[in-house]
């Protein structure tokens, strides 16, 4: 596969919200079949593009990167080559160390809302490597002069604009609209979607109606339990900053797998006996 059409392949994969394998010849051992820098694209269902070896050998590194999309991680392995299989270039067979590097879509940050709180929020996210959506019904209350550049503004109905930008699994969704209807249709919409993150803001009493509106139509309780509502840690935050600041500080301690404790009480440093005097 030459870089030219890899690289647009993986542009392309990226661009669609998926993961993807490249598997990369990085040493050679024996009869090997291909050179150093060989490679092969694997999609997430496991179809790959491009050949290293032959069909036997292809496999093979399909099934290892398959394995390293479920455990989301980069890694090497040796891939043997049987003289039997007719993929070795000699008698002697060979080996190949391949590495297999998963790589990962730029997360995407959908905020339904354009108001105080979803600029802030924006601003923030801006500086935290996230793709920048912001979706609103009312031109009038999302000023372009407000968001960024970096920042694409969607307006148009809301829970069918959610469904259009269909958000997958390296998107996430926050919910900060204007009212109690537009919250409760966007989550309805945010529901039938894959995105990896789902909040929205609100009262413990506004949740809990939207939430009972939305188990009388039938979503379920699993469903709900994945939301995110009342969005944000408790910094006790009151104003649009503050709040967009808790929702960010979620967003990254679910991102990097975070225990949201602070550092003091997770270290415990003054139990060290290095300070006992």
């Amino acid at each position: 596969m030459n870089a030219i059409a890899l690289y647009n392949e993986i542009q392309t994969t990226l661009h669609q919200g998926k993961r993807v394998v490249v598997a990369t010849v990085v040493k050679t051992t024996g009869a090997a079949p291909c050179e150093i820098g060989s490679k092969m694209l694997i999609a997430q269902d496991g179809t790959p593009q491009g050949s290293i070896a032959g069909p036997i050998t292809d496999k093979q590194i399909a099934q290892e990167s398959l394995k390293a999309l479920r455990e989301d991680r980069s890694h090497l392995a040796h891939i043997h080559i049987d003289a039997d299989n007719g993929e070795a270039v000699g008698s002697c067979g060979a080996t190949l160390e391949v590495f297999f590097e998963v790589l990962r879509p730029e997360p995407r940050l959908i905020i339904v809302g354009a108001g105080y709180v979803a600029q802030s929020l924006a601003r923030l996210a801006a500086t935290l490597g996230f793709r920048i959506v912001v979706v609103d019904d009312r031109r009038d209350l999302a000023d372009p002069q407000v968001f960024s550049d970096k920042v694409q503004l969607v307006f148009g109905d809301i829970p069918t604009t959610i469904r259009k930008l269909e958000p997958d699994e390296s998107s996430w969704l926050v919910i900060v609209t204007r009212g109690h209807t537009l919250d409760n249709d966007a989550l309805r919409a945010a529901l039938q979607t894959r995105a990896a993150y789902i909040g929205m803001i609100g009262s413990t009493s506004k949740v809990k109606q939207i939430f009972r509106h939305l188990r009388e139509e039938g979503i379920s309780r699993a469903q709900l339990e994945q939301v995110h509502a009342p969005i944000g840690l408790d910094l006790g935050a009151e104003t649009p900053d503050e709040i967009a600041l808790s929702i960010a500080a979620e967003m990254v301690m679910l991102r990097r797998q975070g225990s949201g404790l602070p550092l003091k009480s997770r270290h415990q440093l003054l139990d060290d006996q290095v300070l006992q005097v």
